[in-house]
């Protein structure tokens, strides 16, 4: 859990992106994950995003919706 809010907050590995999109930050997961909210657990698989909303919210995108919406600019 800390190695995901380290990411989330920032800060990330060499061989990793963040993604700025007009909502926040998102990154890409690489394997099974759960990220714990004040509104429960959310659970994603590998290749889902979790995306940093400007307001501090967390929440988990499925890789198929990411990619119909966003373009990748870097």
């Amino acid at each position: 859990m800390d190695k995901l809010k380290e990411r989330v907050d920032g800060k990330l590995p060499a061989n990793r992106q963040k993604i700025q999109t007009p909502i926040g930050h998102a990154l890409r997961m690489e394997t099974d994950f759960s990220v714990r909210t004040p509104k429960g657990t959310l659970n994603g698989k590998a290749g889902d995003y979790v995306i940093k909303h400007q307001n501090g919210m967390v929440s988990i995108i499925k890789s198929y919706v990411f990619n119909k919406r966003y373009d990748i600019l870097r």
